[in-house]
């Protein structure tokens, strides 16, 4: 039972995972950078934690941990938005 909940609670993260990324590249939402390394940073510890507490069940620990190292790399090297020189009026 406890490796059907993982499983949904792994499957719940990667979409809603997936629908934050496809919000940033089609531009839907605009956080800012440190706001997409700390969600990544958010979902590495909570993977470590899943790990630590279920070790027969540790490869969903590490998915999700996963999940956060990318999220969090993607968000350090994204851009910063720029202001244009029209904006300044």
């Amino acid at each position: 039972m406890i490796n059907f909940g993982l499983l949904l609670l792994t499957v719940l993260i990667l979409i809603v995972t997936v629908i934050f990324h496809a919000g940033l590249l089609l531009d839907f939402i605009r956080p800012s950078v440190l706001q997409i390394q700390l969600l990544g940073v958010h979902l590495t510890l909570f993977g470590i934690i899943v790990v630590v507490a279920f070790e027969s069940s540790s490869i969903y620990g590490f998915i999700i941990g996963f999940m956060g190292l990318i999220t969090g790399m993607f968000g350090s090297f994204r851009e910063p938005p720029t202001a244009k020189m029209g904006d300044k009026q």
